[in-house]
């Protein structure tokens, strides 16, 4: 009897250290929740909080390591966004109190510490107040994020490509059972007294530049945070992309979505919520509220928290892929581990004409059309700045080549000049921006560009002509008969041009009429064209660019045309004009034009017009 007291006593000498030690433990950095497999995790919900109840959230400040910060709960604000409530906390730790909620936050689970049911899940942080003081966050109720992990997928485009994931099937989770884990319960309170919510908006999703110039950073910055993104910061260290073992995705992982791999890269940085099986759900905002979406998703290395009166954000560098985000809507984002999205190869050539350099880059950029624009216009221009920055007057002779699912490639050729160096050649990035929204924004069908080459000859002369006169022997045209047409240009420490252009003989029916002939670049006088009326009208106008190098002569005839469904008509009887003015579709009025061009070794600079008399022979 004596031995079983003396027992009991040990047993509880040993109980206090090793309960403190427990609870030491699950308060420490190392204890993070894990997900269970294939279940949802253990929650409360937002009906179910109480002003006052603490806890602690999860989210990455340096390299991959997850790290704990502390929570008060503020209150709930109830129906904030449609069918949403949002919950307000108050942080601490981590030094959130010096850099405020920070920008790469989005998507922290958030728990709360129940004396009896232990850590229970609320949601993630995904909210701030710009310019605020303190470090409060507006989280989005976990009960709202869950359904998204099991949200169907409409097929994806033909050309759409994503590699599945050998072997691998997603459980579910039932929207009742997220639910009834988070049921209201009488007499919560439901008011927030004393905050302002004015302000409140989602955080940054921060975009990490890595291999690009300062100035060409500098010029994007606006595009990206335009679209919801940014703000951008200048990440070091080769390709951008850390070189090590993936890392499974768990509750507070710092996750990547690249958009641009290889000698240069970009990648929107933001944190994991919660985990299960193979399926992830991130962020508790819209990236950009698309509905369904294909992006490339990977790890991330924080290098740093930047703090800022304005906005502090995570520098961070992506590592290597680990799956795709499907998911894009109101209360987060969600994806798959192991399927692979598909990439857009781009290489651009730069050769310094004259001193014999050349640099070639090669990028991956993601097939997303929101993406492609945007990202394979800044590489471009990225590639011209770094390769050429030092040219006092230079000229780019640009070759532009997009091949594309299952039709002809597109290749276009222009020439840019600039007086004062490369920094006004930076319209080659307008023209590849330009044609690559026309193609993947085309409105009628999914064209996928499969590769992107361009060419860039750089050169230090002045590859510019100048117009300076126009005659026609005689002033007057004959019907019947060809116009000689001579026009003047001056070329910089070159002198004068000629160029000789004949113009097809003028119709009868001109006979007695006074002309307008114009004169000067292609590009600024493009052929008139109707409303396009299928893809293949895109496809027509984008491979009949105009570029600078074009000299355009254009006689617009009297009679006017009318352009509907992709088709100019012309010669018109009345009746038939009457109703086209009412016409439901679109239709355009404009006038035929006898068009002569002529391609010329430099870049032609001014325009003009000459009205001329047509006789009878």
């Amino acid at each position: 009897m004596r031995r079983t007291n003396d027992l009991g006593r040990h047993v509880r000498r040993l109980s206090l250290p090793l309960l403190l030690l427990a609870a030491a433990w699950a308060t420490s950095p190392e204890a993070v929740a894990r997900p269970s497999k294939g279940k949802a995790p253990p929650m409360l919900g937002s009906r179910d909080l109480l002003p006052g109840m603490k806890g602690y959230g999860l989210t990455v400040v340096r390299g991959q390591k997850i790290e704990r910060f502390e929570i008060e709960v503020i209150g709930v604000l109830h129906n904030k966004l449609p069918d949403q409530d949002m919950i307000l906390v108050r942080c601490a730790g981590l030094g959130l109190e010096h850099s405020g909620v920070v920008a790469g936050m989005s998507g922290s689970p958030v728990y709360v510490t129940d004396p009896k049911r232990g850590d229970l899940m609320i949601g993630a942080i995904a909210y701030a107040f710009p310019f605020n003081k303190d470090p409060i966050a507006g989280v989005t109720p976990i009960a709202d994020m869950l359904p998204e992990l099991d949200r169907p997928l409409r097929p994806g485009p033909e050309n759409q490509r994503i590699l599945p994931a050998p072997g691998k099937k997603a459980a579910g989770v039932r929207r009742a059972d997220a639910g009834a884990a988070v049921a209201a319960r009488p007499g919560a309170p439901r008011a927030v007294a004393g905050v302002d919510v004015a302000g409140l908006r989602p955080l940054a999703v921060p975009i990490s530049a890595s291999g690009f110039h300062p100035e060409v950073v500098k010029e994007f910055s606006a595009e990206f945070e335009g679209a919801g993104l940014g703000p951008v910061s200048v990440a070091g260290g080769g390709s951008g992309f850390v070189d090590m073992k993936p890392r499974p995705f768990e509750p507070g992982s710092a996750i990547s979505l690249v958009i641009a791999r290889g000698d240069m890269s970009l990648a929107g940085v933001g944190t994991v919520t919660w985990v299960r099986d193979d399926r992830f759900i991130a962020f508790g905002h819209p990236f950009q509220g698309v509905g369904q979406i294909h992006l490339p998703v990977g790890g991330a290395h924080v290098m740093w928290i930047l703090a800022s009166q304005v906005n502090s954000f995570k520098m961070a560098v992506p590592t290597s892929d680990i799956g795709v985000l499907d998911i894009d809507r109101q209360a987060a984002v969600a994806g798959r581990m192991g399927p692979k999205a598909t990439w857009v190869p781009m290489q651009i050539r730069v050769r310094g004409k004259g001193i014999g350099t050349e640099k070639t880059w090669n990028v991956e950029v993601t097939d997303q059309p929101r993406f492609l624009p945007l990202a394979g216009a800044m590489v471009l221009a990225n590639a011209l700045k770094v390769s050429e920055p030092t040219a006092d007057a230079a000229s780019v002779k640009m070759k532009l080549t997009v091949e594309l699912e299952g039709r002809d490639p597109v290749v276009i050729e222009d020439r840019f000049v600039s007086l004062d160096g490369t920094a006004r050649l930076m319209e080659v990035r307008g023209l590849a921006m330009g044609l690559l929204k026309a193609l993947v924004w085309n409105g009628f069908e999914r064209l996928r560009p499969k590769a992107v080459q361009c060419e860039l000859e750089v050169d230090e002369a002045r590859d510019l002509v100048f117009l300076e006169s126009a005659r026609i022997p005689g002033e007057k045209a004959v019907v019947g008969r060809p116009i000689k047409l001579r026009l003047g240009f001056v070329k910089p420490n070159e002198g004068h041009k000629t160029v000789d252009v004949e113009i097809p003989a003028l119709p009868r029916e001109l006979a007695g009429e006074k002309i307008d002939i114009w004169f000067g670049p292609a590009a600024d006088r493009p052929p008139e064209r109707p409303e396009p009326h299928d893809v293949d009208d895109i496809l027509r106008s984008v491979r009949d660019y105009q570029p600078h190098d074009r000299l355009a002569i254009v006689i617009k005839l009297p009679d006017r045309s009318w352009m509907i469904r992709g088709a100019r008509l012309t010669e018109l009887p009345m009746g038939v004009l009457d109703e086209l003015s009412g016409h439901g579709r679109k239709v355009r009025r404009g006038h035929e034009t006898i068009r002569i061009t002529k391609d010329l070794p430099w870049a032609i600079n001014g325009s003009g017009t000459m009205k001329v008399e047509v006789r009878e022979p």
